[in-house]
């Protein structure tokens, strides 16, 4: 044999060896690559805005309330009850209170629009008067919760 026919079976040998090894790599880097394809095509879910809700609501008060007060115990008992993170996600925002009939709306978010109806239940004294705040309807519009606001019980 030959120098140069030595050097052709070594080269020889050597590709064979590096065929080899890139298809085992290819074999695994498509592995990594289905594996990552199907994770990245699993559903995630997409961030939306947060939708408003507007909580139609009574009260019973031995005096009269202002909205002032009002608020200020709504605000108290969600904060209580949740804490101040919660009662900064839900943000509730009395959008009506008519003094004469004690009757508003609240508008809050909606994924704590039960939050908020089961804190206001907790209300049992408002500006140092007794209270109770009985939630009537929720919908999802201004204009439906003022059609509820105007309506008779």
């Amino acid at each position: 044999m030959h120098d140069h026919e030595v050097l052709l079976f070594l080269l020889l040998g050597v590709s064979v060896a590096l065929i080899i090894i890139s298809s085992i790599l290819l074999k695994t880097s498509l592995k990594y690559y289905r594996a990552l394809k199907a994770l990245l095509a699993t559903k995630t879910p997409s961030i939306k805005k947060p939708r408003k809700r507007y909580v139609v609501f009574s009260l019973i008060c031995e005096g009269d309330v202002s909205r002032n007060s009002l608020e200020k115990a709504v605000m108290e008992k969600i904060a209580e009850y949740y804490g101040q993170s919660l009662l900064h996600k839900a943000s509730p925002y009395i959008v009506f209170f008519d003094e004469k009939t004690r009757r508003g709306v609240i508008r809050v978010t909606h994924l704590y629009v039960n939050h908020v109806i089961a804190a206001i239940g907790f209300i049992k004294n408002i500006g140092g008067k007794k209270c109770i705040v009985i939630p009537i309807r929720t919908t999802g519009t201004l204009k439906k919760a003022r059609e509820y606001f105007a309506k008779k019980l």
